[in-house]
C-alpha cells in the first residue's frame, strides 16, 4: 500500500496541474443564431454547454446574436463553433469556409434530413389552390432570415416565378412570438401567415387556438412527418467549427455531443431529440442558389458589402477626377497665356539655335585648322631652321669685302625668322579654349549611338554596350567629336566584315575612366599602327589624315590618354599573325580638371 502512495501522489498533483491550466486557457466561444430574446436562446442552450464543460473539462461560453451580428463576428473569426439553421450554415460555409459537423434531431422527428419546413396557414375555409391565389392575400411572417419559415416557403415561391416582396398584395414581419401571428390570422389582420411547419399543430395540442379554426394550405406530402407542410422538408439545426478550430478539439466536442441522451436535461431543455453526424445539405445549396434569384434581404446586404470597396474607390476616383479636371482647366488658362509669351520668343529662340549650330561648325573648322597649323609648322619649322643655319654658315665664311652678298644673306635669315614668328602665331590663333562643364559620359555615349543609328542599320550592326554611370568635367561636344570619328572609323574598318561587331565598355578604375572601343575590322600594321596619330597620315583613299591627330589633341586637352592596339587572334601567333580588328583605349582623369 505505501508503495502505491508516491503514484497516487502523483497523480493526484498531475490531476491539479491540469486543472489550473484548464482555468487559464482561453474558453471556447460558441455562437448561437437568435430571432427571438437572446436570454430566451442562451437559457435553450445552456445545459448543452454545461456537458460539453463537463466532458471536455474546458470553460465554454455561449454567445446570442441576431443575423447581422453573429455574421460580422463570424467575419472577424470571434467564434470557435456555431449553432444556427441549415440555410446559415451553408451560407457561412460558402461565404467563410466552415464546415458543417453534426445535425440536431429534433423531438418526435427520426429523420434530420426531413426535419423542418415552411407551412401557409390561413383561416378555415380559405380556398387557395395554387400560387397564383396568393397574389390577392395580406401576408405576415416572423422575419425575412427565418429559416424554418420565411425563407424556405421564399425558395418555394421563386422557383415557381413568385417573388414574396413584390407578388402578395401585401407583406409585413411581425417578430417573435410566432403565437401572434396565428392570431393575426384568427382576427382578419392578416390573410395568411408564413410559418415553420408544427407550429399550427402544437399549437392546436396546447389549446391555445380552436382545432377547426385554421387550416395549411398548398401542402405538399411528406411521408413520415406528422405535421402538414407547404413546402419540401429540410434538415435542422446545424453545428459548424471554423477553419481556425483545431481538429482535436472539434473531436472531442463531437464525442460529447453524440453521448446526449433525448432523457437527459441537454436535451430536454433544449427542445431535442439528439445529435447525429451532418446530413446531404445539396437541397440547402439550392435553396439558398434560388434565394439569390430575387431581391431578398440578405443577399442584398452580403452584396453591399462586397460592393462598399468597389464603391468608395470609385467615389475617390470620381472626385479626383473632378479636382483634376478642375487644376487642368486653370493650367489650360494658365499656359495659353505663357503659350503666348513663347510663341514670340519662338524665333528668337530658333535663330539663337541657328547661331549656335553655325558657332558649332566654325568651331570645328578652327579646330581642324589649328591642327592643320601644328601639322605644318611641325613639317616646315625643320626646313626652316636648316635654311637659317645654312644661311648663317654662308654669312660666317664671307671676307669683309663682300657686303652686298652678306647683307643679302641677312635679309634671307630675317625672312625665315619672320616666316618663323608667322607660323607660331597661326598656332596660337587657332587654339581655342575649351569649354568645360559637368557632364554625364553614359549620355554622351548614347547620344553618339542615336546619331549613328542609320549606320548601324546599314551595316546590320547593333554595338554592345557596357556602361557604369560616370559623371566627370569635361567639354561634352569635344568628347563626342573624338567619339564620332572612332566609331566612323570603326565602320570603314569592318565594310568589308561578313561579321561586324563592335564592343563599347565605360568603367572606373583607380579614380579613372576608361573607354574602350573594340571593332572586327582588318586592324592596322605595325608601321601604320605607330603613325597612327601623326597628321596627314591616312590609309583612307580621300582622307586628310587629321582625324586621329585631332582626337589626340582633344583628349591630351582633358589631360587623358589615348591609344591603339591591335586585336590578335590568339590562335594564330607565327610571323604571318592576322589581326582581328581594332582597339581604341582612353584614359581620362575622373578629378575636375583645370586649366592655366
Amino acid at each position: 500500500m505505501f508503495r502505491k502512495l508516491p503514484k497516487i501522489v502523483s497523480s493526484i498533483c498531475l490531476l491539479a496541474c491540469s486543472y489550473s491550466y484548464a482555468d487559464v486557457q482561453q474558453p471556447i466561444r460558441i455562437g448561437v443564431l437568435a430571432f427571438t430574446e437572446p436570454e430566451k436562446v442562451e437559457q435553450r442552450w445552456r445545459p448543452t454547454i454545461e456537458k460539453l464543460e463537463l466532458d471536455l473539462q474546458r470553460s465554454f461560453e455561449l454567445v446570442a446574436l441576431p443575423p447581422s451580428e453573429l455574421e460580422h463576428d463570424v467575419s472577424l473569426g470571434k467564434f470557435d463553433f456555431l449553432i444556427t439553421n441549415a440555410l446559415t450554415a451553408v451560407s457561412y460555409k460558402k461565404d467563410y469556409g466552415t464546415s458543417s459537423i453534426l445535425t440536431l434531431i429534433p423531438l418526435n422527428k427520426s429523420n434530420p434530413t426531413e426535419a423542418v419546413g415552411s407551412a401557409l396557414i390561413t383561416r378555415q375555409g380559405t380556398q387557395i389552390s395554387n400560387f397564383n391565389d396568393l397574389r390577392v392575400l395580406n401576408a405576415v411572417s416572423s422575419d425575412p432570415n427565418a429559416f424554418g419559415g420565411f425563407q424556405i416557403y421564399a425558395g418555394e415561391m421563386a422557383q415557381n416565378g413568385l417573388n414574396p416582396f413584390k407578388d402578395f398584395n401585401s407583406l409585413k414581419f411581425a417578430g417573435f412570438p410566432q403565437q401572434k401571428l396565428l392570431q393575426q390570422v384568427l382576427d382578419g389582420t392578416a390573410d395568411i401567415a408564413i410559418l415553420p411547419t408544427c407550429v399550427l399543430e402544437n399549437a392546436i395540442a396546447a389549446g391555445n387556438i380552436p382545432k377547426d379554426s385554421l387550416q395549411v394550405v398548398l401542402t405538399q406530402p411528406n411521408s413520415g412527418f406528422k405535421c402538414q407542410s407547404s413546402s419540401q422538408l429540410y434538415p435542422y439545426y446545424s453545428l459548424s467549427k471554423l477553419g481556425k478550430t483545431d481538429h482535436q478539439l472539434a473531436t472531442k466536442v463531437i464525442r460529447s455531443l453524440l453521448s446526449i441522451e433525448p432523457a437527459s436535461n441537454a436535451a430536454i431543455t433544449g427542445r431535442y431529440q439528439a445529435w447525429s453526424a451532418t446530413v446531404n445539405d445539396s437541397e440547402v445549396f439550392k435553396l439558398l442558389k434560388q434565394l439569390q434569384q430575387w431581391p431578398f434581404v440578405t443577399n442584398w446586404t452580403s452584396i453591399f458589402k462586397s460592393a462598399l470597396p468597389v464603391g468608395i474607390a470609385i467615389t475617390l476616383i470620381l472626385l479626383l477626377g473632378f479636382i483634376h479636371h478642375l487644376r487642368v482647366k486653370r493650367l489650360v488658362v494658365l499656359r495659353t497665356r505663357d503659350l503666348q509669351a513663347e510663341i514670340a520668343q519662338h524665333k528668337q529662340t530658333e535663330q539663337a539655335l541657328l547661331e549656335q549650330t553655325k558657332q558649332f561648325y566654325r568651331a570645328q573648322r578652327v579646330l581642324l585648322t589649328g591642327e592643320m597649323a601644328s601639322g605644318i609648322a611641325h613639317e616646315l619649322n625643320q626646313p626652316l631652321a636648316g635654311i637659317r643655319y645654312l644661311t648663317q654658315g654662308c654669312i660666317y665664311r664671307l671676307s669683309d669685302n663682300q657686303t652686298e652678298l652678306k647683307e643679302a644673306m641677312t635679309k634671307a635669315l630675317q625672312q625665315v625668322d619672320r616666316a618663323q614668328s608667322t607660323i607660331k602665331r597661326f598656332r596660337y590663333f587657332c587654339q581655342q579654349p575649351s569649354v568645360m562643364t559637368l557632364c554625364s559620359l553614359n549620355q554622351i555615349l548614347d547620344e553618339t549611338l542615336s546619331l549613328m543609328s542609320a549606320e548601324f542599320q546599314r551595316m546590320n550592326l547593333t554595338p554592345v554596350l557596357t556602361t557604369e554611370v560616370i559623371q566627370l568635367t569635361a567639354d561634352a561636344s569635344l568628347l563626342q567629336q573624338v567619339f564620332v570619328n572612332i566609331i566612323r572609323n570603326a565602320l570603314d574598318a569592318m565594310e568589308n566584315c561578313t561579321e561586324p561587331s563592335l564592343a563599347i565598355t565605360l568603367k572606373m578604375k583607380h579614380n579613372q575612366v576608361h573607354i574602350n572601343f573594340t571593332d572586327s575590322g582588318s586592324g592596322l600594321s605595325e608601321a601604320a599602327l605607330e603613325r597612327l596619330f601623326f597628321p596627314f597620315e591616312t590609309s583612307k583613299e580621300h582622307g586628310l589624315g587629321l582625324g586621329m591627330i585631332i582626337c589626340k589633341r582633344i583628349i591630351e586637352e582633358h589631360h587623358g590618354e589615348i591609344k591603339a592596339m591591335n586585336n590578335i587572334q590568339p590562335q594564330v601567333m607565327t610571323e604571318n599573325t592576322q589581326f582581328a580588328g581594332l582597339t581604341i583605349s582612353i584614359v581620362l582623369p575622373l578629378k575636375e580638371q583645370t586649366h592655366e
